[in-house]
């Protein structure tokens, strides 16, 4: 009789209690446009019910992997403190928090750099962003020039200080910013390989247990979902640098978000936001005006809202 209640029990447990879901969060790289990253992941958590925004793990390349660290400097719960840190990071920026000219200025780029700037300052932003203890799962990517893999860093293997030396380098754009020493490793921003990180987004969710099937995914882009055409005519070597990555970012994203659907099929992607309108653009990496990184943080919180106004309305 009492095996039988028991066996009762078990069912009723099992037919109504929902699993808890892992949900992640994949944010995009390629071009110089964190404030509208960020905006974008104010705009999911204050569109999203409280609890449907508590990101257990997320991942980020290049610029992503700046807002990724910030992210993870927050425990689930105080995703509001979360959205006031983005606000001011962002809205207090200038490219000088990422780099400074040389001493001997391009002419000791070329004759003795592997970048044009040099971007010890944002070695110091990294660290003054990550002081605190990972509060979440994070993982950047990074990609070694000897081999030309992927080289993935993430919090529950590795130190807190491999960590910061990998979003360090996860956020070095190739060219313009130097190479990255680790270990035996020359690295450089991972999103020469990924626009996007969503396959360890996701392999980060089975390491803490989940099936595919209570993963929920959102996924933040830099790049449209088609290519802008620009006027070249003012465009010289920088300006052509920065177009190349913007072409590789949005096709390297297209094949990840492709590639996703036949992966991971019982996968949730709740939401993918992505720039629906002209973004200001820099002559110069990072090079935005305070009105200019005002107008991005506002986009991505509209795109956010679009994007999962779409998914509910599919």
């Amino acid at each position: 009789m009492w095996i039988l209640v028991i066996l009762i029990i078990n069912y009723i447990l099992c037919v109504f209690s929902l699993p808890e879901k892992c949900r992640a969060l994949s944010i995009g790289g390629g071009t110089d446009r964190g404030a509208y990253e960020a905006g974008a992941i104010i705009g999911l958590i204050n569109s999203l019910p409280a609890d449907e925004s508590q990101w257990k793990v997320v991942t980020g390349v290049g610029t992503g992997a700046l807002n990724a660290l910030i992210v993870s400097q927050f425990s689930i719960g105080k995703e509001n403190f979360l959205t006031q840190a983005l606000l001011e990071f962002w809205g207090n920026f200038t490219y000088k928090k990422i780099y400074k000219d040389w001493d001997g200025w391009y002419i000791e780029a070329f004759r003795s750099k592997s970048g044009l700037y040099n971007s010890s300052p944002m070695n110091d932003t990294i660290k003054s962003l990550g002081s605190q203890n990972f509060e979440r799962f994070l993982g950047v990517g990074t990609t070694d020039l000897i081999s030309g893999n992927y080289v993935f860093f993430n919090s529950t293997t590795q130190s807190k200080d491999a960590m910061l030396l990998g979003i360090y380098a996860s956020a070095s754009d190739y060219g313009y910013l130097p190479i990255v020493e680790y270990n035996e490793f020359k690295l450089v921003s991972g999103h020469i390989k990924f626009a996007t990180d969503i396959l360890h987004a996701v392999n980060a969710c089975y390491e803490l247990g989940y099936a595919q099937k209570d993963i929920i995914l959102d996924i933040v882009l830099t790049s449209g979902k088609s290519i802008e055409v620009v006027d070249t005519t003012q465009y010289r070597t920088l300006q052509f640098l920065t177009r190349y990555w913007e072409i590789t970012s949005f096709y390297s994203a297209m094949q990840a978000i492709l590639n996703l659907g036949i992966d991971f099929p019982e996968v949730t992607v709740r939401s993918i936001v992505y720039p629906q309108s002209h973004l200001p653009y820099s002559f110069y990496l990072y090079d935005y005006s305070h009105k200019e990184n005002e107008k991005m943080l506002i986009e991505g919180q509209k795109d956010a809202i679009n994007s999962l106004d779409f998914i509910v309305s599919s």
